[in-house]
């Protein structure tokens, strides 16, 4: 199954890469000789390097069910297809050996029943009260934004946002005006930007 080799080393389906901005492997990389950073990853939609701690993060999509955010450090395995809380389309049956494993990293934050997540910032700005620090993700299956609360490496809330009209949200940015910009994923899409709350 095309799928297991998210497990295997010997290619990058599946996994985050690193390489050098003139396309060589970083001698510092966690499998010598290798581009490949972290593996088990499923469908990486949305990545933001955190504005402190510089650590890369993503969002993911989950097979039915089991949507993530994780923080990938070097060398580790995210599970993908042997630990999952999604299930098979068609069927609905279980996927791998369970929703967790040792050796195996656990994600930030799981959706279930999926959203469908896609871009994703951190929000450094002062344009809306209590954001300041928040990871945003936009929503395609969901259609809304999703505004996460963390206290360092962890989620601690989570705040739906629905803009109307209710369109997929294929990504969302800081502009450099502080503001929150959303690009839909509709016929045509559009460009919006955040207004803070009254």
């Amino acid at each position: 199954v095309l799928r297991e080799e998210a497990q295997n080393l010997e290619n990058q389906l599946g996994k985050v890469v690193r390489i050098m901005p003139g396309g060589g492997v970083p001698a510092d990389n966690p499998f010598p000789g290798s581009p490949v950073f972290s593996l088990g990853h499923r469908n990486v939609q949305g990545a933001a390097l955190h504005p402190v701690t510089g650590r890369l993060w993503v969002c993911e999509h989950g097979p039915q069910g089991g949507d993530e955010v994780n923080i990938v450090l070097p060398g580790r395995n995210y599970g993908w297809p042997v630990v999952t809380y999604g299930a098979e389309y068609v069927t609905g049956a279980k996927i791998g050996e369970g929703i967790r494993k040792a050796g195996m990293e656990e994600a930030v934050r799981v959706w279930v029943p999926s959203i469908a997540p896609s871009g994703m910032a951190f929000y450094t700005g002062d344009r809306y009260p209590g954001w300041k620090g928040s990871l945003f993700v936009g929503a395609l299956k969901g259609q809304m934004l999703v505004r996460l609360t963390l206290d360092e490496d962890r989620v601690t809330a989570e705040e739906r946002l629905l803009p109307e009209p209710r369109r997929r949200i294929r990504d969302v940015r800081q502009g450099p005006d502080g503001y929150l910009y959303l690009l839909t994923d509709e016929e045509p899409g559009e460009v919006w930007r955040v207004l803070p709350p009254k």
